[in-house]
């Protein structure tokens, strides 16, 4: 049941459910350090490139209006 349930999702949360489980099995067998070299990695991308895509989306809404 649960894997046909896994089968029908969208494609982009099947990948993030794939990735979350290869970053849950490192830490599982004691390798903390590659999960927190990723969570580093993903915090300083979501910071450096979160506002720019924000902008670039409302920048995209505003232009659609005229």
């Amino acid at each position: 049941m649960e894997l046909e349930h896994l089968l029908h999702q969208s494609g982009l949360l099947l990948i993030f459910q794939f990735v979350m489980v290869s970053l849950m099995v490192p830490a599982m067998i004691g390798r903390g350090d590659l999960y927190r070299a990723f969570v580093r990695t993903a915090t300083s991308n979501v910071v450096s490139f979160g506002p720019l895509a924000l902008l670039a989306y409302v920048l995209y809404e505003v232009s659609r209006l005229a």
